[in-house]
């Protein structure tokens, strides 16, 4: 064998087992992601339209896979889905939580400097949300990945107008006292003001997926959802006693044994017939050459 022929068919031999295990690694990949809930997208059912926003189950479809869209002829396309939680439904630890969502937009050129928002709200305003700007998004299908510990609070204040209304009531149950309540209920306000709710407080009370993105009227667009859910990071297991050593082969171990050894068999199969093709022509070449000269030998020479 040929020195260069060797060295060709050493790297083939070592290169064909790490692409066999890249595709073998690349097929059993795991995310590392649990999925806690998802709302629905193969119908309208459940979600409400907001403003001039007209839904659909029929519009687009993602593949084989239906998803609801959302068009508006105003400057909003906004809508949201109501959701029962019962103060459980994010789990523990809900800033490592991922929200995952496939979204559609038919012209990115239609939304205006990609303002908006897509929220986590409770019944009383109070949330979490990301701000379209902050997202990376095209025309066509969009693979969205957010990270809740990234995810701004939404605090919305109380209007100057429920705060006069509040100071009337409480001045008109007691006249005798009116400087006393009035200095009560304005210490009462700012301490109220000052309260926020804490990150598991919010996410207790969670009831609504919300999206708005601003467009301009004179474009349309529409905007879909095939897919939205919440996940969480799988929890690492813990350090279990080493299993006693038996002969059990796994499913997984036994097909990369498999495909390696046919690729390895093929390669040896395939190479081995090549050489001996070149080695048959080399030999005849030889005999002939070898005949050409015993026959040279053999003829008188000419003066």
């Amino acid at each position: 064998m040929k020195r260069n022929d060797l060295l060709k068919f050493s790297s083939f031999l070592i290169v064909l087992p790490l692409v066999l295990s890249f595709f073998c690694a690349a097929f059993f990949a795991d995310t590392g992601l649990e999925k806690l809930f998802e709302i629905p997208t193969a119908s309208t059912g459940g979600w409400i339209s907001g403003g001039q926003t007209v839904a659909s189950s029929e519009t687009i479809r993602n593949g084989d896979r239906a998803s609801i869209s959302f068009t508006s002829s105003s400057d909003r396309i906004e809508g949201e889905y109501r959701f029962v939680n019962e103060g459980t439904l994010f789990g523990k630890d809900s800033t490592s939580h991922v929200l995952l969502i496939r979204l559609f937009i038919s012209d990115i050129s239609a939304l205006q400097g990609e303002k908006g928002s897509i929220s986590f709200l409770c019944d009383d305003g109070t949330g979490i949300f990301w701000s379209v700007a902050d997202i990376d998004i095209k025309s066509g299908w969009n693979d969205i990945s957010l990270n809740f510990r990234t995810a701004q609070t939404l605090i919305p204040e109380k209007t100057i107008a429920e705060e006069s209304e509040n100071t009337e009531s409480e001045e008109d149950s007691d006249a005798e006292n009116a400087e006393d309540t009035a200095a009560e209920t304005e210490t009462g306000s700012e301490d109220e003001a000052v309260h926020e709710k804490t990150a598991d407080e919010i996410f207790t009370q969670l009831t609504r997926f919300s999206f708005s993105f601003e467009k301009s009227p004179s474009k349309d667009t529409t905007i879909a959802f095939a897919e939205v859910s919440v996940n969480t990071h799988e929890k690492q297991k813990e350090q279990e006693p080493p299993e006693p050593i038996t002969d059990k082969i796994g499913t997984a171990e036994i097909i990369i044994s498999l495909v390696l050894a046919a690729g390895v068999t093929t390669a040896v199969i395939v190479f081995s017939a090549i050489y001996a093709k070149k080695e048959i022509r080399r030999r005849k070449r030889e005999a002939k050459k070898r005949k050409a000269e015993m026959q040279n030998e053999e003829s008188p020479s000419s003066y």
